[in-house]
């Protein structure tokens, strides 16, 4: 009982060796996520008021977009862990993203710029702008403000396993991975409340990145793959022992949200 009193607690704050091919490699896998669900769905919603980028949550701001929920798996005999919340609203210049958890054991810090960030807290961000399997942008965000941006590029038809990732033989010769420069207007504010342990991030995605493939701004109605994860640490990359929590919003094999298009959720983008 006590361990559901705090998951509804921290609901209330945040919403006030090989495997086999699955497919043959000129056929179009399934899209269903691991475990073999179908993917979620959401909406962002069109605004002619967009929020500051602050860093601080204000309701009035986000009240017009639709929160999304996810967490980690429940577990017999493990407390439930804090979900994460993620609203979207989007304007003819971009798109801008709220996102917020509590964090009682912030592990961040230890990477140099342009390093990638998973290996300590991270929220993360998965963006198949078009949804044809092709091209997928890999966002990395930690709560101090610091990015991580990879593009990652399929240069043939996909193969994947039964636990829907791509086969380590794809990967290695179909998928190819680079790192970006953080995008020309791009923007972002983070900031974690010692008295609440909440984790409060805003960021701003310029239409000349994320609609880059549609040409950019200004965004119409459209449709993304998206998945959000965040993986959540208990101790930093330096401690000895430390041990993680796998969040996402769209079910993939833990750790392989990167090797997982065909996996990802839809994200709509709507005017009302």
């Amino acid at each position: 009982m006590r361990s559901t009193i705090k998951l509804i607690t921290a609901c209330a704050i945040l919403s006030g060796s090989l495997c086999a091919v699955l497919v043959a490699e000129d056929a179009t896998p399934e899209d269903s996520t691991y475990g073999g669900s179908k993917p979620p769905r959401a909406e962002a919603v069109f605004t002619e008021h967009p929020p500051v980028i602050d860093g601080v949550w204000n309701e009035e701001e986000w009240a017009a977009a639709k929160p999304v929920f996810f967490t980690a798996p429940e577990k017999k005999d493990v407390a439930p862990v804090p979900p994460c919340e993620v609203r979207f609203l989007w304007t003819n210049e971009g798109v801008y993203v709220a996102f917020r958890v509590i964090d009682t054991t912030p592990a961040f810090g230890n990477f140099k710029p342009g390093e990638p960030l998973y290996q300590e807290d991270a929220f993360e961000m998965f963006i198949d702008q078009i949804g044809d399997h092709k091209q997928f942008y890999e966002i990395q965000m930690d709560p101090a403000g610091q990015l991580y941006f990879r593009n990652n590029i399929l240069t043939a038809p996909p193969r994947i396993t039964p636990q829907k990732r791509l086969t380590p033989e794809f990967g290695e010769k179909e998928l190819w991975r680079y790192d970006l420069p953080k995008p020309d207007g791009f923007q972002i504010a983070s900031k974690v409340d010692p008295a609440t342990h909440v984790w409060t991030m805003e960021v701003f995605f310029p239409a000349a990145f994320v609609n880059k493939r549609r040409g950019g701004a200004p965004m119409v109605p459209c449709t993304w793959r998206l998945n959000l994860a965040r993986h959540d640490w208990d101790l930093p990359k330096t401690e000895a022992k430390r041990k993680v929590k796998f969040m996402y919003w769209s079910p993939v094999l833990p750790g392989h949200p990167h090797l997982s298009p065909y996996a990802m959720g839809w994200l709509d983008f709507v005017k009302p």
